[in-house]
Formats: C-alpha cells, sequence, structure tokens
C-alpha cells in the first residue's frame, strides 16, 4: 500500500502561532533543513499528535504555545495519498478538540476517525493518559525521535511483522514464532525456572531438597566418623596408659639436665677468653694508632727540613724574575713615550689635511651652488613663461562657452529626428514637378505661404495646396495618405525642436556646433599641455619654486663666508685625508699596542715583587723552626716511644694469634647450640608428659560420654530420613531434565521456524547493509531485531559481536537500515509506510555518511521518506531540493 504525505499545516502549535503550512511533497525522499530551534522537532511533534493522541486527550499540553493561555487550540492538518486515494486529517486540541477524517468521498468524525487511522496504519491508543511507546507499533518503529536513532524497541511492532513475515500456505510449527508461540513456551519456561535457574542450577524445592539431602548424607557421616573416633580412642587410651607409665619410671630429663651443667660450664669458659680477646685486640689498635702518629711526627719533622731547603730555592728564583721584571717595565715604558710623540705629530698632520678637505669641500659647494642658483633662475623664467600661457589659453576658453559632448549628442539625434521625419513625409507626400518655358511663371500657395515657380524643378506637397495658373485659374491639389497630415506634423516637430535646440547653444546649423565643440576640445587640450608643461617645470608651483631658488642664492652665499673663514693653507706637501687618517690609526694602534705591554710589564712587575716578599718571609719563618732548641728533643723522644711502641704491638698480635686459634678449636657457637637444644628437649619431654596426663583425662572423659549417646541407633534413624529425601531429590531432577528437554526442543523448532519467517526480512538486510560494511552480516534475534554483526577485518580474519558493544554513530547506521528493512517488508505485506527522521545520521563521520545516503537514496525509491535535519551542507549531494523553514 503505498502512502506519500502531501501536505502539512500547523497552527497554535509550540513556536508556531501563526498558521505555517508545508506543501508539495515528493513521494521519496524530502528533506527539509533549518536551524536549531527553527521548528523540525515542533513538526515532527505534530505529525506524531495527529496519528498517535486522541483529540480530547488533556495530556498534550506540549502543544500550547509558550506563553499561551487556555484558549488555545492547538491545530495539525494533513494530506496524504493511500494508493493513489487522497485523505485529509485534521485534528485540533485542547480548547477547541476535533477531529475529522476525509477519505475521499467518505468522511469519518472523532474516535472513529481515529480508530479508523490506527487500523489502517497499524498502531493503538493508550487506554488512559498520553500516548506511549507501546501504542506506537508500525509507526513507532518507523519514526526516528531527535537522539534515538541508535536505539530499536521491535517488541510493540512484532505482531505486524510476524504478519508480514508469515507463509501464506500456513505453517504447523507457525504459532511458535508469533506471540501465541511465546506464550506457551514462557509457560513451559516459567515451570522449568520453578526447579532450574538460567544456568542450570537448582532452585526453590528442587534445591531445598537437594540440601536436605546432602545435609542428612552430612549427619551420618558425622555420626561415622564419630564412631570411627569412639573406637580409635579406645586403642588410644591403652597405648597413651602405657607411654606414660614408662616416663614416670625412666626419668630420660634428668640425664639431660646433667649434660646441661657441663654445656654452660664450657660456654662460661669460652665467653671469657673471647672477652680477653676483645681486650688484646683493642690494646693493638691503640698501640698502632701510637705507631702511626709517631712516625707522622717524625715525617713532619724531616719535611720541615726540605720545607726551608725549598723556600730558599724559591726565594732566589723570586728575586730573579723581579730584576727581569724591573728591566722589562722600564724597556716598555721608553716604547710607549716614543709611541706617543708620533701620535702627536700623526694628529698634527690629520688636522692639516682635514682643514684642506674642507677647503676643498667649501670649492666644491660654491660651484654646485652657483649651478643650482643657474638652474633654479631658468626653472623660474620656464615657469613664468609657461604660467602666462595657461592665463590666455583659459581667457580664451572663458570667451566662448563650450558645447558639451551631451549637448551635441542631443543635437545629432534631434538632426537624426528631423531627417528620418522629412524622409518619411517625403515618401508618402505628392511629388510635383514642373518644367516651365523661359520668362514663364506659376505661383504655389501652401500652408499660408506662397511659392513662385520658374523653369524647371519638384516640389514635395504634403498638405493641400493652390497653384495658380498664369492667366487666371487654379488647380487645387489635395495630397493623399491618411497618416500625411501626420507624418507633416512629425516633420515639423522635429524641425521645431532642432531650431529650438540650435538656439539654445547659439549656432545656426548642427555643423556650427560640431566646429565649435571641437574648438573647445582642441582649446582643452592646450590648456592641459600648458598645465603639463607648467607641472614640468613647477612640479609644487611657481611660488615653491622662487623659494627654492632663494634658497640656493642662500647657501651660495653660505659657502662663499665659509670658504673666506678658513685660514691660509701651510706651505709644503700635505698628505691626503685618507692617508693622514690611517697614520694616525696606525700610530694610535701601535701607541695602544705599547701600552698594553707597559701594563702587562708593570703588573709582571708587580706580581714578581710580591712573591719575592713572600718567598723571604717564607724563608724566615722555615729557618726559625729549624733554629728552635726544643725541635731536636722532640725528635729523639719520638724515636724512642715508636720502638717501644713496636715492641708492646708485636708481643700483643702474638698472644691475639694463640687465642683465636684456641677459641676456634673449641666451636663457641657450637657450644650455645647445644645449650639451646638441651634446654629445649628437657623442655619438650616435660611438657610431653604433662600433656600425655591431661590428654588421658579428657579421653576418658570423652569415651564414658560417647558410650552413652546411643551413636549407633542414631545412625539407623538418619539412614532412613536420607533415604526418603533422595527419592524425592531424583523425582524433581526428572522432572526439571524433562521440562528443559522440551524447552529446549521447543526453542530449536522455534528458531528454525523462525529462520525460515526471517529470510525475507534477512534479505532486505543484505539488500542495504553492503552498501555501508560490504562482506558483513547481521543475523536477527527472535525478537526479529538486529542482534549480532559478522564482519572480515584486515589480514582476512572474520570477527562477531553483539550491535550493542559498536559505537554510537555504527548502532545508528545499523538500526537505521534495519528500520527500511522493516518498511520493505511491510510495504510488500500491503501496509502503508513512511520514514521520518529527525536529526539523524548527526554522529556519522564523513565516509560511513556517504555510503549511508547511498543507502538512504535507495529505500526513497520505494517509501516516502521526511528527513529534517541542521545540518543542509550535509545533504546538498541528495538530488532532492532542500526545503527551508521561512
Amino acid at each position: 500500500m503505498k502512502l506519500q504525505i502531501t501536505r502539512l499545516r500547523v497552527e497554535q502549535l509550540r513556536r508556531f502561532r501563526a498558521p505555517f503550512e508545508l506543501d508539495g511533497f515528493e513521494p521519496g525522499l524530502n528533506i527539509v533543513a533549518a536551524a536549531n530551534e527553527a521548528g523540525k522537532s515542533t513538526l515532527v511533534r505534530a505529525i506524531r499528535a495527529a496519528f498517535f493522541e486522541r483529540h480530547r486527550s488533556t495530556q498534550v499540553e506540549d502543544l500550547r504555545p509558550w506563553g499561551e493561555g487556555t484558549g488555545a487550540a492547538p491545530q495539525v492538518e494533513l494530506d496524504f495519498l493511500l494508493d493513489g486515494q487522497p485523505h485529509r486529517l485534521m485534528k485540533s486540541f485542547l480548547a477547541k478538540k476535533r477531529c475529522v477524517l476525509d477519505a475521499g468521498a467518505r468522511s469519518l468524525e472523532g474516535t472513529e476517525a481515529e480508530d479508523h487511522l490506527a487500523q489502517l496504519f497499524g498502531f493503538s491508543f493508550a487506554a488512559k493518559g498520553a500516548s506511549r511507546p507501546e501504542n506506537w507499533g508500525i509507526p513507532g518503529l518507523l519514526w526516528v525521535e531527535q537522539g534515538r536513532g541508535q536505539e530499536l524497541d521491535v517488541s510493540h511492532a512484532r505482531d505486524h511483522l510476524h504478519d508480514a513475515l508469515r507463509d501464506p500456505a500456513g505453517d504447523a510449527a507457525a504459532p511458535l514464532a508469533a506471540s501465541g508461540g511465546d506464550a506457551l513456551l514462557d509457560s513451559l519456561r516459567a515451570q522449568r525456572d520453578e526447579l532450574l535457574t538460567s544456568t542450570g542450577k537448582p532452585r526453590a524445592a528442587y534445591a531445598e531438597v537437594i540440601e536436605q539431602a546432602a545435609a542428612l548424607q552430612a549427619q551420618r557421616a558425622a555420626l561415622d566418623a564419630q564412631i570411627t573416633t569412639y573406637r580409635e580412642q579406645v586403642d588410644q587410651l591403652a597405648l597413651m596408659r602405657q607411654q606414660h607409665q614408662a616416663d614416670e619410671t625412666a626419668r630420660p630429663w634428668d640425664a639431660l639436665r646433667e649434660e646441661l651443667q657441663a654445656a654452660q660450664t664450657r660456654n662460661e669458659a669460652l665467653q671469657a677468653g673471647q672477652a680477653q680477646l676483645l681486650g688484646d685486640r683493642a690494646r693493638l689498635r691503640q698501640l698502632q694508632e701510637t705507631r702511626d702518629l709517631l712516625a707522622k711526627a717524625l715525617e713532619g719533622l724531616a719535611q720541615q727540613q726540605a720545607t726551608a731547603q725549598a723556600r730558599e730555592r724559591a726565594a732566589d728564583e723570586a728575586e730573579r724574575q723581579l730584576r727581569e721584571s724591573d728591566e722589562a717595565v722600564a724597556q716598555a715604558r721608553t716604547q710607549a713615550d716614543a709611541a706617543q710623540r708620533r701620535v702627536d705629530a700623526a694628529r698634527e698632520a690629520w688636522r692639516a689635511a682635514s682643514q684642506e678637505a674642507q677647503r676643498r669641500g667649501l670649492q666644491q659647494q660654491l660651484q654646485q651652488a652657483q649651478a643650482e642658483v643657474v638652474r633654479h633662475a631658468e626653472n623660474l623664467a620656464r615657469a613664468e613663461e609657461a604660467q602666462e600661457r595657461l592665463a590666455a589659453l583659459r581667457a580664451t576658453a572663458g570667451s566662448t562657452p563650450a558645447i558639451q559632448p551631451a549637448e551635441l549628442d542631443r543635437l545629432l539625434k534631434l538632426e537624426r529626428a528631423e531627417r528620418d521625419a522629412d524622409l518619411r513625409r517625403q515618401a508618402v507626400a505628392t511629388r510635383l514637378q514642373f518644367m516651365l518655358p523661359e520668362g514663364q511663371a506659376l505661383r504655389l500657395q501652401a500652408r499660408g505661404e506662397s511659392h513662385e515657380l520658374r523653369a524647371e524643378g519638384e516640389r514635395l506637397v504634403d498638405a493641400p495646396a493652390t497653384l495658380h495658373l498664369p492667366g487666371g485659374g487654379q488647380l487645387i491639389i489635395t495630397p493623399g495618405g491618411n497618416d500625411l497630415a501626420g507624418l507633416a506634423r512629425q516633420h515639423a516637430d522635429a524641425r521645431e525642436a532642432l531650431q529650438a535646440a540650435l538656439r539654445s547653444l547659439g549656432v545656426d546649423e548642427v555643423a556650427q556646433a560640431q566646429a565649435r565643440q571641437r574648438a573647445a576640445a582642441d582649446l582643452e587640450a592646450q590648456t592641459r599641455l600648458a598645465q603639463q608643461a607648467l607641472a614640468i617645470v613647477a612640479p609644487r608651483g611657481i611660488d615653491t619654486l622662487r623659494g627654492e631658488h632663494a634658497q640656493a642664492q642662500a647657501r651660495h652665499a653660505g659657502a662663499q663666508a665659509a670658504l673666506e673663514r678658513l685660514p691660509a693653507p701651510p706651505a709644503g706637501e700635505l698628505p691626503s685625508m685618507e692617508e693622514a687618517e690611517a697614520a694616525q690609526e696606525a700610530a694610535v694602534a701601535a701607541e695602544q699596542a705599547l701600552r698594553k705591554t707597559l701594563g702587562e710589564a708593570q703588573r709582571r712587575q708587580s706580581a714578581a715583587q710580591g712573591a719575592s716578599e713572600a718567598a723571604r718571609r717564607e724563608l724566615a719563618a722555615a729557618q726559625a723552626t729549624l733554629a728552635d732548641p726544643g725541635r731536636q728533643q722532640r725528635q729523639a723522644q719520638a724515636n724512642q716511644q715508636l720502638l717501644a711502641a713496636s715492641a708492646e704491638a708485636d708481643a700483643l698480635a702474638a698472644r691475639i694469634d694463640l687465642t683465636e686459634t684456641e677459641l676456634q678449636a673449641a666451636r663457641p657457637d657450637i657450644v650455645l647450640q647445644d645449650i639451646e637444644r638441651l634446654r629445649r628437649s628437657i623442655e619438650q619431654l616435660m611438657r610431653g608428659h604433662q600433656q600425655r596426663r591431661e590428654q588421658l583425662l579428657v579421653l576418658e572423659s570423652a569415651l564414658q560420654q560417647s558410650g552413652a549417646q546411643g551413636l549407633e541407633e542414631q545412625r539407623e534413624a538418619l539412614a532412613g530420613q536420607l533415604a526418603q529425601a533422595q527419592r524425592r531429590q531424583a523425582d524433581l531432577q526428572r522432572r526439571a531434565e524433562a521440562l528443559s528437554l522440551l524447552c529446549r526442543k521447543l526453542e530449536q523448532k522455534r528458531q528454525a521456524t523462525l529462520t525460515r519467517l526471517q529470510a525475507p526480512l534477512q534479505a532486505r538486510m543484505q539488500h542495504y547493509l553492503p552498501l555501508l560494511m560490504p562482506g558483513a552480516t547481521v543475523e536477527m534475534d527472535a525478537g526479529l531485531a538486529p542482534a549480532t554483526l559478522t564482519r572480515a577485518r584486515l589480514g582476512g580474519a572474520v570477527e562477531s559481536g553483539q550491535l550493542q558493544e559498536l559505537s554510537f554513530g555504527a548502532r545508528e547506521q545499523l538500526r537505521l537500515i534495519s528500520r527500511f528493512a522493516y518498511a520493505d517488508l511491510l510495504q510488500e505485506a500491503g501496509r502503508p509506510t513512511l520514514l521520518i527522521l529527525d536529526d539523524a545520521l548527526v554522529h556519522s563521520d564523513a565516509p560511513r555518511l556517504a555510503q549511508m545516503k547511498r543507502v538512504l537514496f535507495d529505500a526513497a525509491q520505494r517509501h516516502q521518506v521526511l528527513l529534517f535535519t541542521c545540518h543542509p551542507e550535509d545533504w546538498r549531494d541528495m538530488g532532492v531540493a532542500l526545503r527551508p523553514l521561512a
């Protein structure tokens, strides 16, 4: 069934307070493009309200324009074609509740019209309140709200899809694929779920009986363990009594105490030896440190002697360097003074050369100033001559008014109009030709004028005229033609307009005006040439030229005065300015280098003097140290102390070696281990003996209690309860397995039926999917919704995954393709289809958007598609005009 919306009109609905209409919708793709807040989603809401909302509903306050009172009546009108038959739906809400449906010649109103639309389009109304998604059916499946393109709920339209997919020939298993089959499976699953969880584990009564049987088994096992323990404990009691009596008789811990006492005695002796060894080692370290200090003291005394000798040599060397630096300073000072004299002479020569260079420069300036005075005088004369000529031309131009080109063009147009009117008049006028003998004349009277005709010629008569014959008589001439008089009037008017224009310009004919215009143009050209000549000579004006001439004269006088103020040149030949300047620079550089050398020599002299004084002071100090009377005594005492410390250290080292050998042979660490081992053994034996006594008492008491409990009788009672619980468990297990098997078989049968029924839907999906993802496939779930995507990756690997795991944009693209496939199936089943996409595909990148455009264009060949977008630049290549919201 082919559906096409052709017109949409809204009024008093949200932002559309005034009537707003869109018409001329195409049967395929229609794109409504506008900015945000322009009303696109409002129009989509209007279409949904027209179909889904009852006209008497009070749950449509969102349709009321903002700020409007209770008097607002939102109204929607829809014109659409259904299999070529025109329909019109008019629905208004709130203040004026009304619904009218015109279907061809048939008219329905109110709920009857609404129910007819619901049955026709495959949706329903809410029993109470506003319309909800579960009521929207087929339109809810095919109409995409803004921001919801990635979502897809097929459950509310699944029955319609089953009807579209059902085999017309019938199928015994088909009810399993429909909602009735779902009810049967749900009932069986509910019975199975009473006994098993979703993972197949027992639950409820089944789990309870299993737990009961396990608990009884555990209790029986516990009783068996208690009985076994009782028997083992009887045997253990006899053995423990025998062991306890043996320990009481032998008392093995007494012998171990004697061994412990002997080990402790050996340990005390070894600790005394270790203490002595530590004291000897400490004394040896002291002796070694004393010996080192004495050796360093003797070494220091020897070093003092060497230091005194070295300082004596250093003092001699410093004295020699001081003498050399004094000589270098004297030589450098002599060279620096000579260089200063050369610098003074070079500066005097440079001043003389500079004075002569200044003289030559002033002479050159004087010559240039003289040339500028002459040049400016000539330019001023030419400028004054050009100015006089320009003034004369302007006076000539002012004496005769010029004819402008526009005025001349007007004269030429009037002349052409007069000539054309005269030619038209001549073409229609009566042509009078005459040839008269010599001396004979005729008189022609026309238009109140009289003309004498002689000899031969011709006249054009364009008005009634009288020809007077010689000797009396007249010829009345009446020109023919209906428009002759009009042509004559046109010619006269054109001639009069031409004469008036000539009079206004003060000329008699057009040629005279052309001559005046040419003369004015020549005069203007001469004036421009004179202006150019004046601009060439005096580009900034003649007054500026006069000022420049005066300035040149002033520069000439200034140069002359400056030249006269210079002193007379010195006698003899002077170097050039460049030579004098180079000589001065060379002399200054040489003088600076020598001054630098002098400074370096003076610094070295100062350093040598300081070094010589320091060396003499250090030498005196070293000599004073060597001359100290107590130095020899300290050196002898240090030698004696060093010999005594060395002898004591050698004896102490020998005793330390002997003690270490003895201690190593005695193994103090093993003696300590023996003490610890014997102590632990004594404690262990005594603790074991005491514990065994306590265990005997506890075991005797426990055996007395166990014998009075009747464990054998308790076990027999538990065995009966366990057998009963195991029979109940086996019954519930068989029921759970039977229900699981039945559900599995029915689900397999249902899946096979669904696979066969879904084949057309799968084919439609594969019609679109390669345009988006070449080589990919989508599997549908039992609810006819796309569930699993399988596609090849780079390298040939194949991957599969749930659609829900894809990105937002990919989910939206695949679920839009699913809607196109649903629309194809529903249309083939005779259901009306309409696709509405509100701001869809805004999360698609450029390559995916280009592929989805191909999919959308293909779907629009079979269905009407209303696409609302705020990105018109993305949809200019769809082959349809974009409809703006004015």
